[in-house]
């Protein structure tokens, strides 16, 4: 048994064992020197070598998948910045666009107030001198009808004084004189007097009119130039808000594109993994198969030498304790080998249980390994849609936290543009009505016209 044993293990390693020569190039001194090298392997070193070999390609294939990885990921990051940098572009020109549009309007409001002012003031003038000639020419008119009607009185007087007795009628005509001269001056004060107090009253008036014409104006235009300042930062508040949405949005869709590059590319992975699993199982079933065959093939061979040796042995036994009897000593072999058939067969089906059994293991293996490969990438998946599911919540939360931060913030400014704007107008009443009270002493002075000064802001709005 001991010797059968030992050809057994012989026969196995002369079978499963192998030689493996490499051959090496080298050039020293310019000229060309191969070296070769031989190595016996046997089966295990040799599928060693080989899994060495498919897993080194696998790593290779796993790499050269990440560099597309990394570079699909670096396309997509520079797609998503010139995303980023459009939209500030397009945002900054629409900014630009609003805010210049409202400052010509305003530039061109005020241009249009400064003109309407100075073509009120030139036609107050106008008016002004205009009707101070009209008065001056009635006044005159009136103060010659005056004078006229003077003379008709000294000339009546004069006729009563003839009248009177020559004895009396000298001191009588001098103390009448000296009496109808004083008179007469009291009166021509009086007259002229009356004719300036009446000018000064109706410059004043229409001074008055004139500058209540030009107030009113300037509230008018300064409403105006308030409600563009209100619509400009309305404006700017509307396009504000509206860029944070945008960008929010933005912000979302390209979080979304990078994740579904990330499940493109993790779904790509999980078919290169399964394939290379699939690949390693089917190895290790040919590996599995081509062993068995051997072992199939080989056991026919050994049961025979086995076979031979175990009868050469049998019928030395029998020589030695023969009892001299042939025919028995012939049933006895023949007895012998068909006991040694029972065991050959026994042994065949021994063996192809074992290797049913083996292949069922394998199988069974393959199958958990394709499961627990199956069940990583699941998880991994899962993983990924939960933490892309969680950003998106986290970048929604961080929107709404930045709008209400922004909303907040936009009440105090709307607040603060009011004030200022409600200080603008008061100072301008404050000024209207200084200008109001600063009435000319004497408008009916010669060269002597009010002029009455625009309202201009302290501040550019």
């Amino acid at each position: 048994c001991l010797s059968t044993t030992a050809l057994s293990c012989q026969l196995d390693s002369r079978f499963s064992s192998k030689t493996l020569k490499r051959t090496r190039k080298f050039v020293i001194d310019g000229l060309e020197v191969s070296v070769t090298t031989s190595k016996i392997i046997g089966d295990d070193e040799k599928k060693d070598e080989e899994m060495r070999f498919l897993r080194r390609q696998e790593l290779r294939d796993l790499r050269l998948l990440q560099k597309e990885e990394h570079r699909a990921q670096a396309l997509l990051n520079t797609k998503l910045d010139a995303q980023k940098e459009q939209m500030q572009r397009r945002f900054d020109q629409e900014m630009n666009a609003k805010k210049k549009f409202y400052d010509t309007e305003l530039e061109s409001l005020e241009k249009h107030q400064k003109q309407t002012i100075e073509k009120m003031e030139t036609d107050h003038a106008i008016k002004l001198r205009d009707e101070t000639k009209r008065i001056r020419s009635e006044q005159d008119r009136d103060y010659n009808k005056f004078l006229d009607q003077m003379k008709r009185n000294k000339k009546e007087v004069k006729n009563d004084i003839e009248k009177l007795p020559r004895k009396s009628r000298k001191e009588s005509m001098k103390q009448s004189m000296n009496t109808f001269t004083q008179m007469k001056q009291t009166e021509e004060q009086n007259f002229l007097s009356a004719q300036k107090n009446h000018l000064d009253t109706t410059l004043k008036r229409i001074i008055s009119e004139n500058k209540r014409e030009i107030s009113e104006t300037e509230r008018q235009c300064l409403n105006k130039k308030q409600n563009l300042v209100r619509d400009r930062e309305a404006t700017i508040w509307d396009l504000d808000e509206k860029n944070l949405h945008e960008k929010h949005q933005l912000l979302k869709q390209q979080l979304k594109d990078q994740y579904f590059l990330q499940r493109h590319q993790l779904l790509k992975k999980h078919e290169k993994e399964q394939e290379q699993m699939q690949c390693y199982n089917q190895r290790m079933i040919e590996l599995l198969k081509a062993r068995q065959q051997q072992e199939k093939g080989r056991l026919p061979k050994i049961q025979r030498s086995e076979g031979k040796t175990r009868m050469v042995m049998f019928k030395k036994s029998l020589r030695i304790n023969s009892t001299g009897s042939t025919s028995e000593d012939r049933e006895k072999i023949k007895q012998f080998a068909q006991q040694e058939d029972k065991r050959q067969k026994a042994e065949r089906l021994h063996q192809q249980q074992k290797h049913d059994h083996q292949m069922r293991d394998m199988v069974g293996q393959c199958e958990g390994n394709v499961r627990e490969l199956q069940q990583l990438q699941n998880e991994k998946c899962h993983l990924l849609i939960e933490n892309e599911t969680q950003r998106l919540k986290s970048l929604d939360e961080q929107h709404n936290h930045h709008l209400k931060e922004w909303r907040e913030q936009l009440k105090p400014r709307k607040k603060a543009l009011e004030e200022e704007l409600t200080q603008r107008k008061r100072e301008q009443e404050v000024f209207f009505k200084m200008s109001e009270n600063s009435e000319c002493l004497s408008p009916s002075s010669p060269n002597k016209l009010t002029k009455f000064l625009p309202y201009s802001e302290s501040s550019t709005t």
